[in-house]
């Protein structure tokens, strides 16, 4: 198979893949606009990315009860309805719904977490670099445009934010109709093969706890920025707009860079010094948003953006290259997503309770400044070549 065959091969998870993070990112540049509606504070504003990011904790080991629904390509058809559903009743429902909706689109996206490297798996193995920096790409590409759109159509009309995730339904609407017809015509039986043995010993293993770790710092690193920066930079004079717009294309652009990173990080004959050198940008980066103001602070979350593209599937790759097979693989991978997204889930919470706290973004970004360090330092472990043999 050839990378434009593989490509074409990997169109069901790219149309998977545009949902899956922008049902999170819409949120953070309309917490201004919640805060004032329903009186919310920065603390409690946190918890709709909090309890999304706990349920991708959570549902790793619910991944051999998911199985059972049927094979991979009927999970993820049937996970997009419910991640569809999700985005309807936070569209419709009220503050309680809002958070009801978080729960629900956490589970749907940890579910797709799960499946798609599964289905790359099971469809193009020769290819998994290839077909996973893409569809990690547009997962980064369309949360970019989420967080773009979202203020304008709040305040285009009487609808108010509820407006903001109509295009979001529109389109889970229509990868839904498109995932149910393609299974409805497949021949596809049995389950999803997910393995029920865990491989506990790896929680005696300290390089598996390198990766699980660096894993959640990027993962704090990620959610608890991305659900601040609009926040942040309209406190220091953009307009609730075009903060939005700033944060989106940076974003854009990161995630463009990042698509690569897979497959030439695979190459490098010491990625070590690679994640340490990203660690130590993304923390500049933040101070520079401490310290500076006007049009340079675009220029500033570019470069953290890129970080963290980057580092985001590194630290998936990890789970592969160092891992002596796929059962391993798994459970590796398991150990390092529920471990890191716990980590990843209070990071909204300790960066909002600081500001209420402090009344200072200032001071709260002082938390992505040092996470930034210690991810650097992290990552020199965890990316030894040495496989972990248990």
């Amino acid at each position: 198979m050839t990378n434009r065959e593989a490509i074409r091969k990997g169109l069901p998870i790219f149309i998977t893949a545009i949902n899956m993070r922008a049902g999170l990112t819409i949120m953070s540049p309309l917490y201004p606009i919640l805060k004032e509606q329903y009186h919310l504070s920065s603390f409690h504003l946190s918890f709709l990315t909090s309890l999304s990011v706990l349920c991708f904790a959570g549902s790793a080991f619910l991944m051999p009860l998911v199985g059972k629904i049927g094979g991979t390509n009927k999970v993820i058809a049937w996970t997009l309805v419910v991640l569809t559903a999700a985005i309807f009743l936070r569209a419709v429902g009220n503050v309680p719904m809002l958070f009801i909706s978080s729960i629900t689109v956490g589970i749907a996206i940890a579910v797709l977490n799960f499946s798609l490297p599964v289905w790359v798996k099971e469809n193009a193995p020769d290819h998994s670099g290839l077909l996973t920096g893409i569809y990690i790409t547009i997962m980064g590409t369309f949360a970019a445009i989420s967080v773009a759109v979202a203020v304008p159509l709040a305040e285009a009309t009487s609808w108010g934010w509820r407006l903001s995730m109509v295009p979001w339904l529109v389109i889970g609407v229509i990868s839904s109709a498109w995932w149910l017809i393609r299974i409805s015509q497949s021949h596809e039986s049995g389950h999803m093969e997910v393995s029920a043995k865990f491989h506990t010993s790896l929680f005696r293993k300290p390089g598996a706890w390198s990766i699980a770790i660096f894993f959640g710092l990027q993962s704090m690193l990620f959610y608890g920025t991305a659900t601040w920066l609009p926040t942040i930079l309209v406190s220091k004079g953009y307009t609730l707009g075009h903060a939005g717009l700033a944060v989106s294309i940076t974003g854009f652009l990161g995630s463009a860079i990042g698509i690569a990173a897979p497959h030439y990080a695979s190459k490098l004959r010491n990625v070590r010094v690679f994640l340490f050198l990203m660690g130590l940008m993304i923390s500049a980066s933040f101070a520079a948003v401490i310290f500076d103001s006007g049009w340079r602070l675009v220029l500033w979350l570019l470069i953290s953006n890129v970080g963290l593209s980057v580092t985001f599937p590194l630290s998936l790759l990890l789970t592969v290259t160092r891992s002596v097979d796929a059962g391993q693989t798994r459970s590796l991978s398991i150990m390092a997503q529920s471990i890191g997204y716990l980590m990843a889930a209070f990071a909204p919470g300790i960066v909002g309770a600081i500001f209420d706290a402090t009344l200072s973004w200032n001071l709260a970004l002082i938390v992505p400044v040092v996470l930034g360090l210690i991810l650097g330092a992290v990552g020199f472990f965890a990316g030894k070549r040495e496989k972990i043999e248990i």
